[in-house]
């Protein structure tokens, strides 16, 4: 007690005698004169400066003056939140040991180059004081410079020569910073031998061989962070294995590759080692069982390997302090029994997203430092109760997620603890609700998405008014309705309750609501009027039963991201009220029955990616006002009732499409040709429309379609995700490319113009899309030979050129002979496999040919006097003859009476019949052939019929 009293005297009489200090000081008057122009420059939001008053500055909040000489040596406005300018005036304190500018607002402008100057300057913080440009080189006259933080600023550094003069530099934080163009960065640092911490982290540090550092200088370091230079691809450099000194090592985030060395055994001294999010595979080295005084490792989002079990049991020795071991997303295989249980220090535990398996050991209880505990996505099995538990009385974050657990806890159970997050998705845990949760008054997060929970919630979930801010029930059945006491979960932010079994009325929302998804329920009813007043950054309530009108302020969110209303009753216009200001990225509006025009006010959402508006009942032609959403990717208009013609500013204003579908509407006329400037474009459907002209050429140019590698490596797509419980993410959107290929759904690179008017003959180009799986051309007035170029489409899945009026040799090769005669119906004039019509030979045709030109004219002059003598004799006979009269008429009549019995019905109307309908004449049996193909109808039992009409034969 006499010792507490002793220290407290001696800092009262310290304290006296700094105040008495202070106030002996006399500040000199041109430095007091440089600080009032300073002052009077500068914007001081917060009044932080209103004690700058008074002859004697050294009484001035911030400033400090030396005892001896009145200089002012010490001037600290870091947190002051100053704006504005610095006066050039401040250069005349000369004396300057410490100068603390941070956490202010100047502009953007450039340092001044007159802190150069100071040459007593030992420490130099101006740190997220929105500073730019470049570092004048002067600070490298800072020769007795200590401590130096530039840290978060708009700064650009060139070249780290001005860093090397730094002799003195013990402190040097520059994270945040571009330094780009540094390419000596580590030559430069290597020459600072008194460096003792060093903060690089976020500064965009180039390529560099870190390996190229022959002599280690700076072996005093004891902090070394460069996190988050993801350039560095690099292994991890050997010369960090002479900092013995090393007690925090971050090098997370910046594409180190190989293995961890052995090595790694030499940094004794570390207590923070972080190499998360890297590319670094192998297994832990067993040299790490010498890091005695490590407090916190974290190896997460690597490829390493092994069996973790030998892993601790090796590194027990020395983790026996460890507080923090983070191993989440790596390749670890398995289990945690016999050895978890003896790290009685940990305090974060995070072994999620690997392949470990068996058993959770009931022994995880005995953890009693625990707060934080995830193993979720992985192969445990087994059950879990309260017994593992039983002394958790610290946790606050518990996630098992993704496992074959099943969680059983007897109904009367209070946990020891109070959770602020719970995941237990995927885990068994109904067909309840867990009742215990009911203790835990503080719970922030739930989620008991695809848990088998069935049946109503319970009343009392609906009460954690002051604590709950995301629920997740997605994925289970349960049933009732949403309370009308929804709308005083005032902290609620995310409700997610999907696929489930949910009735009635969307009731009021809590005013903080940020993420509702409702989707694939039996909500019915209209929307809320009040929806559209809500800061919702996803609305999503497709596949229900809802009906009546959008409200119309709805599109006056501009938050939100996504709005999902696709596969409902809703009705009437879509509303007209677009804020040009908003944040979306998705709308999706399709099969539903609205009507009108497509608003154009969505034009001026400049940020959207998808607009999804098919199967409604849309009319009219497209607004001009699309063109301006130059950031779209996918959209799908199809089945509506959209008429005019296919914008020619889809191809000059909307070129990062991907996904474009307007198929089954009314538009009509020829397909721009500016569509070619589409080069991302990887799903075209035109099909059932009334677009006529040619099959343009540079459907075989477009990039995307015939790139030798993917635009997209699968299918495209656009997925937002939302952060969920113990730092996982779930999706509450996903956009991709669906089409019908080989009666599947697959998702890239179709062409589909079928059932239009399309004429003339297919392109060669379109042989040049390697990547096509899907052509459509059917059902078009396509002609011509069909190119050899298409046997180069190595991926093409589905095939359709039927219903055409295509003549020739069918083309084989690769995938071409895998399809069959339906890809070519109502194309009377092709022949070859798969077809059953054999080509003749050209030799054979020449010949014929040649025939026809010597003997032409004789043959014609022989077949009219043959057909008059002939005609004359049976006209003779038919005059004198009434038997032979009577005969000719009864076998007229008959005719078609014979024909009718054999079935035979010509249709010439192909839009009537869906059929083609052709006739040839071969001269070797002067036989008239009408041949017809299409599909089956009631009166006919097979797709080809044939009749025959010669001399009297039928």
């Amino acid at each position: 007690m006499g010792l507490v009293v002793k220290k407290v005297l001696t800092a009262l009489a310290l304290w006296c005698l700094i105040i008495n200090t202070r106030e002996i000081a006399a500040c000199i008057a041109a430095e007091r004169d440089a600080l009032v122009a300073f002052n009077a420059s500068i914007n001081d939001p917060h009044g932080k400066l209103s004690s700058w008053r008074g002859e004697n500055c050294c009484n001035w909040s911030g400033v400090r003056c030396s005892k001896k000489t009145g200089h002012v040596i010490q001037l600290d406005l870091g947190e002051y939140s100053l704006e504005g300018e610095i006066n050039p005036s401040l250069a005349g304190l000369t004396n300057l040991v410490y100068l603390n500018l941070s956490q202010g607002d100047f502009g953007g402008v450039r340092i001044p180059e007159f802190i150069g100057s100071f040459n007593m300057l030992t420490h130099l913080d101006l740190s997220s004081a929105h500073f730019g440009g470049s570092i004048p080189p002067q600070l490298g006259n800072l020769s007795r410079l200590q401590y130096l933080d530039l840290s978060s600023s708009q700064i650009t550094v060139d070249n780290f020569h001005w860093v090397s003069e730094l002799s003195s530099l013990r402190y040097l934080d520059l994270s945040w910073l571009n330094l780009a163009a540094s390419l000596d960065w580590l030559q430069a640092v290597n020459m600072l031998p008194l460096l003792q911490v060093l903060h690089l982290n976020d500064a965009s540090l180039p390529f560099t061989n870190l390996n190229n550092l022959p002599h280690v200088n700076f072996t005093n370091l004891k902090i070394l962070d460069l996190k988050s230079n993801t350039n560095l691809n690099s292994s991890l450099p050997s010369w960090i294995w002479n900092l013995s000194s090393l007690s925090e090592l971050d090098l997370s985030s910046c594409g180190l590759s190989g293995k961890i060395p052995d090595e790694l055994g030499k940094l004794t001294s570390l207590k923070f080692l972080a190499l998360a999010d890297n590319k670094l595979k192998g297994e832990i080295p067993r040299s790490a069982n010498r890091l005695f005084k490590l407090v916190n490792l974290d190896l997460s989002r690597n490829l390493l390997s092994g069996d973790i079990t030998e892993t601790a049991k090796s590194l027990l020795p020395c983790m026996k302090g460890l507080q923090i071991l983070d191993l989440a997303d790596n390749k670890l295989k398995g289990n945690i029994s016999a050895w978890l249980e003896q790290m009685e220090s940990l305090r974060i535990l995070d072994l999620s997203k690997n392949s470990l398996s068996g058993a959770v050991p009931n022994s995880i209880g005995n953890l009693s430092n625990l707060t934080y505990l995830d193993i979720s996505f992985n192969s445990f099995k087994g059950t879990v109760t309260e017994l593992h538990f039983l002394n958790l009385s610290r946790l606050h974050t518990l996630v098992l997620s993704s496992n074959s657990l099943k969680i059983i806890m007897n109904h009367r159970w209070v946990p020891p603890f109070q959770l602020r997050e719970l995941g237990m998705h995927s885990c068994l845990v109904g067909p309840r609700f867990p009742s215990w949760l009911r203790s835990q008054t503080r719970i922030e997060k739930i989620d008991v998405g695809s848990t088998g929970i069935s049946g109503l919630l319970p009343d009392w979930i609906w009460n954690f008014s002051s604590s709950l801010t995301s629920l997740n029930a997605s994925r289970n059945n349960i049933t009732g309705k949403l309370p009308a006491s929804l709308e005083q979960l005032k902290m609620l932010t995310t409700l997610s309750m999907r696929y489930n079994q949910l009735e009635g009325r969307i009731p009021d929302l809590p005013t903080g609501i940020q993420l509702l998804d409702l989707s694939h329920n039996y909500l019915s009813g209209s929307l809320p009027q009040s929806i559209g007043d809500k800061e919702l950054y996803y609305l999503l309530l497709s596949h229900n039963f809802l009906r009546g009108v959008i409200p119309t302020n709805l599109c006056k969110m501009v938050l939100t991201e996504v709005i999902d209303l696709s596969n409902n009753s809703l009705s009437g216009e879509l509303p007209n009220c677009w804020n040009k200001n908003s944040h979306m990225y998705t709308i999706d509006f399709s099969s539903n029955n609205f009507w009108g025009e497509i608003p154009s006010t969505i034009g001026s959402l400049s940020s959207l990616v998808t607009l999804h508006l098919s199967k409604n009942n849309l009319s009219r032609i497209l607004p001009n006002s699309l063109q301006s959403c130059n950031m779209l990717m996918f959209i799908d208009l199809a089945k509506n009732n959209l008429s005019g013609n296919i914008p020619k500013w889809i191809g000059d204003g909307l070129q990062t499409l991907v996904f474009l579908s307007l198929g089954s509407n009314r538009f009509s006329g020829e397909i721009p040709e500016e569509l070619s400037q589409l080069h991302a474009l990887q799903y075209l459907d035109f099909s059932n429309n009334k677009l006529s002209g040619p099959v343009t050429h540079f459907l075989g140019n477009l990039t995307a379609l015939h790139l030798g590698s993917p635009v997209w490596d699968t299918s495209p797509f656009i997925q937002f995700m939302v952060y969920g419980v113990g730092g996982a993410y779930f999706s509450v959107y996903t956009d991709t490319l669906e089409a019908t290929m080989k009666g599947s759904l697959s998702a890239l690179r179709s062409l589909n113009i079928s059932r239009n008017y399309i004429k003339g003959s297919i392109p060669d180009e379109i042989g040049n899309m390697s990547n096509l799986e899907s052509l459509d051309l059917s059902w078009n007035n396509l002609s011509g030979s069909i190119p050899q170029s298409l046997a180069s489409l190595l991926m093409l899945g589905y095939f359709n050129l039927s219903y055409n009026d295509l003549s020739g040799k069918i083309p084989s090769g690769n995938q071409l002979q895998t399809f069959g005669g339906d890809s070519y119906l109502g194309n009377v004039n092709l022949c070859g496999n798969p077809l059953s019509r054999i080509c003749l030979p050209i030799s054979s045709k020449h010949r014929h040919h040649k025939l026809n030109l010597h003997f032409d004219m004789v043959t014609y002059l022989c077949m009219l006097l043959g057909f008059a003598s002939g005609f004359s004799i049976v006209l003779f006979i038919l005059i004198s003859s009434a038997a032979a009269r009577k005969a000719y008429f009864e076998f007229t009549d008959n005719i078609p009476n014979k024909l009718q019995k054999v079935g035979l019905k010509l249709h010439l109307n192909r839009a009537l019949a869906g059929r083609n309908l052709s006739m040839t004449t071969k001269s070797q049996n002067s036989l008239t052939c009408y041949h017809l193909e299409g599909p089956p109808t009631p009166w006919q039992s097979s797709t080809k019929q044939y009749a025959h009409f010669g001399l009297g034969m039928y």
